[in-house]
């Protein structure tokens, strides 16, 4: 996912990174700035690039085992009903959200990771935290974390999230995509918390998780306009997520162009959307060639419904709000 012609131009700019970098999670952690739990809609949580990728995938990272302390027992209870998580609720309503126990300590706090799922093509996790936890001026405090240990390449790998009251304590919620086209059955994925309220501290983790069952669908549809060609590849079933996977091609300088997708089903417009992720970009003579993803975030109501996908594509350096429309298509799932 891009954030516009305008990130280009601000990255253009040459400053001290990573002195601003540290101001500014200061800044935040000390203001305590208010979270939305809806904080990604028609967004990706993460953006990386094909080299981050593969950097990240030849680490180990993400093919390392499972650790052991991935139980096998399935969690009932209550975790995600606290978070707009609509995968999450779903998955525990069926009992397929996996327990787990991973804690760490430090500077009078201790945080646990209590839960993770990891279906079709969408990961996340719930945590608890308990002890000295002083509010950050905000109400309830915030945590400030790092996934993919903050790699600078990868937008949004640093973030902060709000915590929810809960006991003596707090819980919290985290929810990103898999930045890999291949779904490796098993994954782990780093996450270390550098501040809880007004605390930094260190409290690191590796969240294995394990892949529930998915299909994976072929497509083979093709729109096309004014220089412009997306090719919708395939689609990720999972059991309370789906995901649509593609392949654009820009005429040169088209790296800044962000594709959407505006699906409908039965019910109408769907919102709940993870849209415009790049998993790979190159450059190929005078083409940029983008393969994306676009995740739907809850369950498809009905039985594999009818869905009704318009495209449209925000050009570099044009009105972001005014996007390049192309022709709208249908997938039939029977």
């Amino acid at each position: 996912m891009k954030e516009g012609w305008h990130l280009g131009k601000y990255n253009a700019i040459e400053v001290p990174e990573k002195e601003v970098r540290e101001a500014i999670r200061a800044g935040i952690r000390k203001a305590g700035l208010s979270v939305s739990k809806k904080k990604r809609r028609k967004t990706g949580p993460l953006l990386l690039s094909a080299a981050a990728a593969a950097l990240i995938l030849a680490s180990g990272i993400f093919l390392s085992p499972v650790a052991d302390a991935l139980a096998k027992v399935p969690f009932i209870g209550q975790l995600y009903g606290n978070f707009d998580d609509l995968v999450g609720k779903h998955l525990e309503s069926q009992q397929l959200i996996t327990r787990l126990n991973q804690s760490a300590a430090d500077k009078g706090i201790k945080v646990k990771i209590t839960s993770a799922y990891y279906d079709g093509a969408i990961l996340g996790a719930t945590f608890d935290v308990n002890g000295k936890v002083k509010g950050n001026g905000a109400d309830p405090p915030c945590a400030f974390y790092e996934i993919f240990g903050g790699d600078e390449r990868i937008s949004d790998s640093k973030e902060l999230v709000r915590l929810e009251p809960k006991g003596k304590g707090f819980t919290g919620h985290i929810q990103l995509y898999y930045p890999a086209s291949d779904l490796p059955e098993n994954a782990t994925f780093p996450l270390a918390f550098n501040a809880i309220g007004e605390t930094e501290g260190e409290w690191k983790f590796n969240v294995p998780v394990e892949q529930l069952p998915y299909e994976k669908l072929k497509m083979d549809k093709a729109v096309s306009k004014q220089g412009i060609r997306i090719h919708f590849d395939s689609m990720i079933v999972g059991k309370a997520s789906t995901a649509i996977d593609y392949t654009a091609i820009f005429p040169k300088g088209g790296e800044e162009n962000q594709v959407r997708l505006e699906i409908y089903d039965d019910d109408g417009e769907i919102k709940s959307l993870m849209d415009g992720i790049d998993l790979e970009v190159k450059k190929e003579g005078q083409q940029v060639i983008v393969k994306g993803r676009t995740i739907i975030l809850r369950p498809l109501n009905g039985d594999r419904p009818s869905l009704t996908v318009y495209p449209k594509v925000a050009l570099a350096g044009e009105d972001p709000n005014q996007p390049l429309e192309l022709e709208p298509f249908r997938i039939d799932f029977k």
